[in-house]
């Protein structure tokens, strides 16, 4: 099974909604995926109309629970907790988690936003980083630091970064573009060819509580998310 942690050290760049739409293609690609939701926001649980479904990440990190079938064939979900803001511990919890997800795939973890204890298992547990990222001063300001963070842990872990709610047009995100090509090559991730556009359809579907490409499959944002999961899959090695 391919263990991603999906994460950035800013909030707001669209980690839960790409976990939500990346795992809804991915199932669809007939990879049997597993969702975490390691966010007490529980952004990831809402998005799939399962917040407050039980059992909940609290009990998956106990060893008490396993994932709950969603409405798609191949997706299940271990559901968030606002507990999750309290989690501490003295072991790695993760580990032994991950290695009862038989006979998945594929399982995408969303990482809250921060340096806590969910977020720096999930990195140390994965087989590689998903960092999104919107193509905005702030935002880029903080990808060498997020990078470098993760660097000094795992040296060698794939580091793959999205460009999210991108704005082709928009002379700030060619310029974006540049350094991030630039970044690429200092800090050793690759930046993705796929970019998630700004794009309405992909708002409305987290308030339907479905993934775009249930919402508006013909969307541009349905076809980006498409895009993305061609995309991993090949440097992933996922299925054909």
């Amino acid at each position: 099974m391919l263990k991603i942690a999906i994460w950035n050290l800013k909030g707001g760049t669209g980690k839960s909604c790409t976990t939500q739409n990346l795992g809804a293609e991915l199932a669809a690609a007939k990879l049997k995926t597993a969702l975490v939701d390691l966010d007490g926001q529980r952004t990831l649980s809402f998005s799939l109309g399962m917040d407050g479904a039980e059992p909940t990440v609290l009990d998956w990190l106990q060893g008490k629970a396993e994932p709950l079938p969603t409405d798609l064939k191949n997706l299940a979900l271990v559901p968030g907790d606002i507990g999750m803001f309290q989690l501490s511990a003295d072991k790695d919890l993760i580990a032994s988690s991950l290695k009862g997800l038989i006979g998945f795939d594929v399982c995408l973890m969303d990482c809250p936003p921060s340096l806590g204890l969910a977020s720096v298992q999930a990195v140390l547990n994965a087989d590689r980083v998903l960092m999104p990222t919107l193509t905005e001063p702030a935002s880029l300001k903080g990808i060498s630091e997020a990078v470098q963070l993760i660097r000094n842990e795992r040296p060698d872990i794939p580091i793959e970064v999205l460009r999210t709610r991108y704005k082709s047009r928009l002379v700030l995100s060619r310029e974006a573009d540049d350094l991030l090509i630039e970044g690429a090559e200092d800090f050793g991730y690759r930046l993705l060819h796929t970019t998630i556009p700004e794009n309405i359809a992909i708002a409305e579907s987290v308030a339907q509580q479905v993934p775009v490409k249930e919402y508006d499959g013909k969307s541009i944002g349905a076809n980006a998310y498409k895009s993305l999961a061609r995309e991993v899959k090949k440097i992933w090695g996922l299925g054909k």
